[in-house]
């Protein structure tokens, strides 16, 4: 068991019960008072496993580093050109409609300004067949922030192996001022649809 532990000790969860049964292994041996063999192999694997469980960690917090600064930069990418008119709905956007987004994209400096993109944080992921992840972004100009939540979906990039984003939908809120409406809503594309069934059905 602590060697079949040990070969898989790339992945950390085996890489502790290699630990445990070689450690276990040897007292087991130790305790045989000769009648048990393999207390080097029992040590050897328990090391083993250690060794190679700090260094497949060290490289998956690292390549898992790499991903998130990519992914956030990608993002910071995409949303530059938002939000100076060059963006390139099929480079960085899934399922739009490439007049809508100008349109939309219009609509936001039409309200805000020229804004430019502050803080990237991404705030929450979920892997799975088709992996998603979302993020925060701080829009700044000389006279306003706002906050945008950007959806994206992952696509692993053939080249690096690394996720590349595909903008899904952005939501931008409207800042805290006084003079703005009280009834101001965020700024969301695609748009929801918040149709809803009647009350009261129609008679045939």
């Amino acid at each position: 068991m602590a060697l079949g532990f040990t070969v898989l000790a790339c992945c950390p969860s085996a890489a502790v019960f290699g630990i445990v049964a070689g450690i276990a292994s040897y007292a087991r041996i130790h305790r045989s008072n000769g009648t048990l063999r393999g207390s080097r192999l029992a040590i050897t694997c328990a090391v083993a496993s250690f060794v190679i469980g700090i260094a497949s960690w060290g490289i998956g917090d690292r390549f898992q580093s790499a991903g998130r600064a990519s992914m956030n930069s990608e993002v910071r990418v995409a949303m530059d050109q938002f939000l100076t008119g060059t963006v390139d709905p099929s480079a960085w956007w899934t399922g739009v409609d490439p007049k809508a987004l100008h349109e939309f994209q219009q609509s936001v400096r039409d309200r805000f300004g020229p804004l430019k993109t502050g803080s990237v944080t991404q705030t929450e992921i979920a892997l799975s067949m088709k992996s998603t992840a979302q993020f925060r972004i701080l829009l700044e100009s000389p006279t306003v922030q706002i906050v945008a939540s950007v959806l994206v979906d992952l696509v692993t990039d053939s080249g690096t192996f690394l996720p590349s984003i595909r903008i899904r939908s952005i939501e931008i809120s409207v800042p805290n001022n006084p003079t703005a409406p009280s009834d101001a809503k965020p700024l969301v594309f695609p748009p929801k649809d918040n149709s809803a069934m009647p009350d009261i059905l129609p008679k045939e």
